[in-house]
């Protein structure tokens, strides 16, 4: 099935280089949650005349995708959906300014390739990005001893623990090599309440099934002084 969807025109997703120059955690936050999230579950093919992003997605999020439409496309993109036997549901997003966008901040291909480079990623922005790449592919384990893990290439995970070290205060992440060849970045314990502190202290754009994750670890008086998580920025 394929649907035109239509939004009115107005800022989009920017640069890595002019969002650096003006880094706003109003607008800057909306888009460097999706792309995150993009980053987890998605694919940039640039051949043909309009760049397609695909994405991966659960079926109960397809109105999350059609957010994502309206928050990053102008003028008419098409967003077609279908089921793949190896990947399950797809969509298929077509527009060549958000395509043109997404290349500039390094969305491959193939994931295997290569990922978002974390240091495109402000780090005032970086809880952001991390709610939405947790979001799109990360698996997250409640409870007394919860678990975090965030998987991609071996320098977008080497990268990522040492940004989340360095800006959020969050120690400890073990990286693992997985079958496919991928790298798995695991928090667990204190490290990965810690870490779901930081992701969700400000959830502008969060998937709506991510309910109890805001309630549990959203800002909290006790957590520190006004609410949230210790920045060591450069």
């Amino acid at each position: 099935m394929a649907a035109i969807l239509r939004r009115r025109a107005d800022d989009r997703l920017p640069t890595p280089f002019h969002l650096r120059q003006h880094a706003r955690r109003g607008r800057g936050a909306v888009q460097l949650y999706w792309v995150g999230y993009i980053a987890a579950c998605g694919r940039l093919f640039q051949q043909g005349p309009v760049p397609t992003l695909v994405l991966t997605v659960d079926p109960r999020d397809t109105a999350h995708v059609a957010t994502l439409v309206e928050d990053l496309c102008a003028g008419h993109p098409t967003c077609e959906w279908c089921r793949s036997s190896r990947d399950g549901l797809q969509a298929y997003i077509r527009d060549r300014d958000l395509g043109r966008m997404l290349a500039d901040w390094g969305i491959p291909d193939d994931p295997t390739d290569g990922s978002v480079p974390v240091a495109l990623v402000p780090p005032g922005l970086l809880d952001h990005f991390v709610r939405g790449y947790l979001e799109g592919g990360g698996r997250v384990s409640a409870g007394r001893r919860p678990a975090v893990s965030l998987t991609g290439p071996e320098q977008f995970a080497s990268d990522l623990r040492r940004a989340l070290a360095r800006h959020a205060g969050v120690n400890g992440g073990q990286v693992r090599v997985r079958r496919d060849g991928t790298h798995e970045l695991t928090y667990t314990g204190p490290a990965a309440r810690r870490l779901l502190q930081f992701a969700y202290q400000d959830p502008v754009r969060s998937l709506p099934r991510a309910r109890r994750a805001r309630q549990a670890y959203g800002p909290s008086p006790a957590w520190t002084s006004n609410g949230t998580p210790p920045r060591r920025e450069a």
